[in-house]
């Protein structure tokens, strides 16, 4: 978005949650619905829900209470955000008790084979949805749906609805969910179109290993952030794998199909990712930065003013062009060292946005993969139903979030250099086409 008027987070709270958040501030002050984000007391609360105790290893014990302990002391959120957060932590600690008790009962999820992935790995804003989504088209590729990268295991209630033929109750949530979700940020749906049943990253499956950018963009934690980026994350890629299993045994997906995987989390993350995947093959997409990082930021931003009234577009713009920064140096430096040619493929956005046919032929001949007929017309089909703006146009600009474009492009030019990526308001393939 931008206008002359400096942006406020408490602009973007609708009144009924401003006046609830209110209510719920005085009804903390008389210590009742104070949203305790204590660890101790959501374990506890986790194995009292589901009868379990097992959560098969401690790993997510560190990034959890960094998590918390950011949450407390930086992020500044207000009640509606404790009580989503506390929520979330909850609904993440229940499913890996979950994940944990069916593996045991269900020895066969862990015994199930996985081909190498396909994994598209780029910056977010840089076209890796619109490319993740033509691919999934392709019905020899296994993807997630929305409301499986939220519940990705199934609990008691979903195979007792299956075998009686109803929705699973899994499906009914993140559909009330996501309800409440655009009613709240109802700028979202412009920025990154969300629907239960439509194709959707992994990062989700990633929060269940608490140590995920997905915190990151509905809050203000630099300190769990710096972690993250410091700290190697493979613990949370094999759980992420685990539920991958988990997914495909409960579908009763074929074995022999590879996951198409996508998240920009990779970017920051590819030696966790290789790994648990060594031989994936990487699809590594490329557009204009200045245009990632001012769209990144607007994303970011509107998602992070719905939990807190405190946090500047300001904050918002340095942090996630440091971000970006380091994010770019890191999966350069992981791909020089770790990943064989024959394993990664740069594709312009520039060149998918131009011509998709085209930037797909070579993505598939870097798989060594049929282009088939069929999936262009599945893939033509997507895009004939998920016209760009369809849920309104995304407006943002870098000075809303406090940033010089000149001060973007200078420290950003090793990444334009490196790919040829051309800018975008003379893209020399778009006037190459017209002609």
């Amino acid at each position: 978005m931008t206008t002359n008027k400096k942006l406020q987070a408490i602009d973007y709270q609708r009144t009924p949650m401003r006046l609830l958040n209110g209510a719920l501030r005085g009804a903390g002050a008389l210590g009742i619905a104070r949203f305790d984000l204590n660890p101790s007391a959501l374990i506890a609360a986790a194995k009292k829900k589901t009868g379990l105790t097992d959560f098969g290893g401690d790993s997510f014990l560190e990034p959890m209470k960094l998590l918390v302990q950011s949450l407390e002391n930086e992020a500044d959120l207000n009640p509606l955000g404790r009580f989503m957060s506390k929520s979330s932590i909850l609904r993440l600690l229940t499913d890996r008790l979950y994940a944990q008790d069916l593996v045991k009962r269900h020895p066969e999820i862990l015994a199930r084979s996985m081909p190498d992935p396909v994994a598209i790995v780029g910056l977010a804003r840089s076209g890796t949805t619109r490319l993740q989504r033509l691919m999934a088209s392709d019905s020899n590729f296994l993807h997630i749906k929305s409301w499986e990268s939220v519940y990705p295991v199934p609990y008691p209630e979903c195979f007792t609805a299956r075998a009686n033929g109803k929705i699973d109750p899994r499906i009914t949530a993140v559909e009330k969910g996501l309800k409440a979700v655009l009613y709240m940020s109802p700028q979202i749906a412009a920025v990154h179109p969300l629907d239960t049943f439509e194709v959707e990253e992994e990062i989700g499956l990633i929060q269940h290993g608490f140590s995920t950018q997905l915190f990151e963009v509905s809050a203000k934690i630099p300190t769990f952030a710096e972690w993250l980026m410091t700290h190697n994350q493979t613990a949370a890629y094999e759980h992420m794998a685990l539920l991958l299993k988990i997914i495909s045994w409960f579908r009763d997906d074929p074995e022999d199909k590879p996951w198409l995987l996508k998240s920009p989390q990779h970017m920051q993350d590819l030696d966790a990712l290789l790994q648990v995947f060594p031989n994936a093959k990487l699809i590594c997409p490329h557009r204009d930065p200045v245009k990632v990082v001012g769209s990144s930021c607007s994303m970011v931003w509107n998602a992070i003013v719905r939990d807190s009234a405190s946090v500047t577009p300001e904050w918002v713009g340095q942090e996630w062009l440091r971000k970006t920064e380091r994010m770019l140096h890191k999966s350069l430096q992981v791909r020089a060292a770790s990943v064989p040619d024959q394993n990664q493929y740069d594709v312009l956005y520039a060149d998918i946005t131009t011509d998709w046919e085209h930037a797909m032929q070579g993505i598939y001949n870097f798989l060594g993969r049929p282009l088939t007929p069929d999936a262009r017309i599945a893939m033509q089909g997507w895009l004939d139903s998920n016209q760009q703006h369809q849920h309104g146009a995304h407006k943002y600009s870098l000075t809303d979030f406090g940033l010089d474009p000149q001060e973007v492009e200078q420290r950003l030019m090793f990444y334009r250099k490196r790919f040829n990526i051309p800018f975008e308001s003379t893209n020399p393939h778009t006037a190459t086409a017209n002609n």
